[in-house]
């Protein structure tokens, strides 16, 4: 297939990305487009979307003719809100910053990230998981998303930030309506709901701006703490109050949703292969293989964005400088050029780890040692405790149908509460 301006390979009609199937799989409806169509412009969106595994790779691995600077310049801040929260600060959420300022941030905010401060974190993740599943044992069911995996990485960041559990519900809300602000770029929201979305956010981002103050000068290990206190080389700080205080919320949002998504999601992959259920339960070690070989199946998000800073080539498709393009993370990572048997939920594969959930390159998920240790600590503590949970089955799965980020709202799951064990 070649391309040349003009002539822009047009959305294949397989691709769906809200459609039942496709939110239940994303992976599902790239079978076909990867062989005809790899490369392809869709209208609506507005955007290119890439599916080869190589294709995403070269995107991703390239950040200078695939800039972030597109994600975060057409956020509409309502007037009202804008003595609070400028555009020109929302251009500076990390999903749309390149090098160097992007540097610059994720040098700041990595080392509250770093492997010893997680592996310290991760006892107090696991006593989390019991003293939710203690309040839970009893009842034989539950809505696991709101009752566990949401509460359970919610709790972990409130722990990883040293916040009050007085902030919990501020936190809570805050992964959903950082999520819609993000959204509204392309998604826009409308009255009351607009309103209502922007003062519970600009709300929160005084809030943790208070705390960002008070932690100016600490030295404690704490995200917050540890990003407050970063001075440049003249000993002012590296980051204002006002960014400090974006990137936390952002990290609300990332750092809650989207591992509680890939926990969800690994329950439901386990009740339906309990032959390597019973094997993980057998041999603790493959706990870290199920929540990897869950991210590699069905990433939580199904698209990261770029924007071409020069005319490129892809897959004989011409793509033109200043037009954006959608890598489809949940087709690389099921691209059968590349994984053997690809639709197969395999906890045993070679390379557990090689997949595109936390993308890579210079954009590689910050929180992705948090990501890895509380869902795979979560999802183990789980069936420990409730070895014969399954998901019910008759549940409905519901989505909040965004297109970048479809949010699971419910999983139903039931267990013998008889089988049930104490920590």
């Amino acid at each position: 297939m070649t391309s040349t301006y003009g002539q822009r390979p047009a959305a294949p009609p397989e691709f769906n990305p809200l459609s039942e199937s496709a939110l239940l799989d994303p992976a599902s409806m790239y079978d076909q487009i990867r062989t005809e169509r790899p490369v392809f412009w869709h209208e609506q969106l507005g955007t290119w979307v890439v599916t080869r595994r190589d294709d995403v790779d070269t995107v991703l691995m390239d950040w200078k003719t695939f800039s972030c600077r597109g994600n975060g310049g057409n956020l509409p801040v309502p007037e009202q809100f804008t003595s609070i929260v400028t555009s020109e600060l929302m251009a500076h959420i990390s999903i749309s910053m390149d090098p160097p300022i992007h540097t610059e941030m994720r040098r700041v905010a990595q080392r509250g990230f770093l492997k010893p401060v997680i592996d310290a974190l991760e006892p107090e993740i696991e006593a989390r998981a019991h003293r939710i599943i203690d309040r839970l044992a009893d009842r034989g069911t539950a809505e696991l998303m709101e009752d566990y995996c949401l509460e359970l990485t919610t709790q972990t960041l409130m722990a990883l930030m040293d916040l009050p559990d007085s902030f919990e519900p501020m936190m809570r809300q805050l992964r959903d309506d950082h999520f819609a602000v993000l959204a509204s770029g392309r998604e826009p929201m409308e009255e009351p709901r607009r309103t209502e979305v922007w003062t519970r956010y600009t709300n929160a981002q005084l809030a943790l701006r208070e705390v960002v103050r008070e932690r100016r000068d600490s030295t404690a290990s704490d995200l917050i703490s540890v990003m407050a206190s970063a001075r440049n080389r003249d000993g002012e700080p590296t980051l204002s109050d006002e960014r400090v205080a974006l990137h936390l919320c952002e990290f609300s949002a990332a750092g809650t949703d989207t591992t509680a998504q890939g926990m969800a999601n690994a329950v439901i992959f386990l009740s339906r292969n309990e032959d390597q259920l019973d094997q993980a339960q057998a041999d603790p070690s493959l706990w870290p293989r199920v929540f990897e070989e869950t991210l590699r199946r069905r990433p939580s998000a199904p698209f990261a964005s770029r924007q071409a800073t020069r005319d490129v080539e892809l897959s004989g498709v011409t793509i033109p400088a200043g037009d954006m393009v959608w890598v489809a993370l949940a087709s690389a990572s099921n691209d059968p050029q590349h994984y053997p048997e690809p639709k197969k939920w395999n906890i045993h594969r070679d390379e557990p780890t090689d997949h595109y959930a936390f993308t890579k390159g210079r954009h590689t998920c910050l929180g992705q040692p948090l990501g890895r240790t509380q869902g795979t600590a979560g999802v183990r503590v789980l069936f420990e405790r409730l070895p014969s949970l399954r998901i019910a089955p008759d549940f409905a799965q519901d989505f909040l149908p965004l297109v970048m980020l479809p949010i699971r709202r419910s999983l139903v799951a039931t267990w013998d509460p008889a089988d049930s064990t104490t920590k």
